[in-house]
């Protein structure tokens, strides 16, 4: 038997919304904005807030959660087909991951792709042990290992880098592609590994095991017990998930200061993230399951279902919207942050209507073709 791409009707139509819904969240997140400093709105405090208290890390954090319940629907599959799956994601992880390396040095630096086919091998490692030992993994790399690194990195000194800081004005502004590729490099999170990366794939590994964890539950066709669980994730992210988003605006507006008798703030802070992002999770499951809301956030369908392909296509937005090395529209520097964020609403809104029409002629989105084709290809069943 070989391994297929999923068919239409059997896929969990809401993961594909929220995975869209995710997406549109990054794209707020990761949109470029020049800050006060360039060019000031008198809704800049309000949206600074709610981009810090709603936004910033927990859509990142749900779609990672995502990448690990994928990897728990692929895992069965396999194994119900016979499939030597290990040899098959290694290849897909493997091919992934290069297509993170041209996208994050050949585009934009803000690549997650790479994270996910790093942590997506060890995902391999621990796909056979039971919830609860998954719970504790996870409970390990979210809140104690991400605690960790946030304090060795803000408090220690452990991300002090080594090249010229004034490279990130000039970053978004070169007029040249060259120079823009060059400074691209010297600033990429890969480049500065031992700095950069550690916090990164620890709590994205973290993530992608409760994203394991989620799909061994069932929890995304909310079962009776998933129907539980979900209760209990939205009460504890109405709680300690906003309470720390909160606490995140503040550390980040600089009104809060991590010193030594606050040196437990970044455990909570991690753990409340991944709990604010389960509450977004658990609520939109729930609503999808409902017939009027399920047809607002159908709206999200198409760009989920694409999702390898519009998270690219969001760096080609930012590169010729914003950078000023493309010589084209050059609008870093040039918007309120207001404007900033209807014009992400703008895009987005483009990305779904380019999906849309090409879903209507092919059955998933083009890097997603040939990304699975070339997977399945290189992969060999067990004799």
């Amino acid at each position: 038997m070989k391994l297929q791409p999923i068919s239409k009707g059997s896929r969990i139509e809401a993961v594909d919304a929220l995975r869209g819904f995710a997406l549109f969240g990054v794209l707020l997140a990761n949109i470029p904005f020049a800050g006060p400093e360039t060019i000031t709105g008198q809704l800049d405090a309000a949206l600074t807030f709610l981009s810090n208290f709603l936004i910033s890390q927990k859509f990142i954090t749900a779609f990672s959660i995502l990448f690990g319940f994928g990897f728990y629907i692929q895992m069965t599959r396999a194994e119900s087909g016979n499939i030597n799956f290990r040899n098959y994601f290694l290849i897909r992880m493997g091919l992934l991951f290069l297509i993170g390396v041209i996208h994050s040095y050949g585009l934009w630096n803000g690549d997650i792709i790479m994270a996910y086919a790093f942590g997506g091998v060890f995902l391999l490692l621990v796909r056979k042990w039971p919830v609860k030992k998954l719970f504790l993994l996870a409970l390990l790399f979210n809140i104690v290992l991400t605690g960790v690194f946030f304090i060795g990195n803000s408090a220690l000194g452990w991300q002090i880098y080594d090249y010229d800081y004034a490279l990130d004005s000039e970053y978004p502004i070169t007029s040249s592609i060259s120079r823009y590729l060059t400074i691209n490099f010297i600033m990429n999170p890969w480049t500065n590994f031992l700095k950069d990366m550690p916090i990164t794939l620890v709590f994205t590994f973290g993530n992608m095991l409760v994203g394991l964890l989620l799909g061994k539950l069932d929890f995304f066709r909310l079962s009776q017990k998933a129907r539980k669980i979900s209760v209990y994730l939205i009460g504890l992210g109405a709680t300690i998930g906003l309470a720390s988003s909160y606490f995140y605006h503040k550390i980040m507006a600089g009104d809060i200061e991590l010193d030594l008798p606050l040196l437990w703030v970044p455990f909570v802070l991690a753990g409340g993230m991944v709990l604010h992002s389960l509450f977004y999770i658990s609520v939109f499951v729930r609503a999808y399951q409902h017939p009027v809301s399920k047809r607002l956030l159908s709206f999200f369908n198409h760009v989920g279902r694409t999702a390898l392909s519009n998270y690219i296509l969001q760096s080609v937005f930012y590169l010729t919207l914003f950078y000023h090395c493309t010589h084209l529209f050059q609008l870093f520097g040039k918007l309120t942050m207001g404007q900033t964020f209807l014009l992400g609403l703008v895009l987005f809104v483009i990305q779904t209507g380019i999906s849309y029409f090409w879903l209507k002629k092919h059955d998933q989105g083009p890097l997603e073709f040939l990304w699975k084709k070339l997977s399945y290809r290189m992969a060999k069943p067990r004799s």
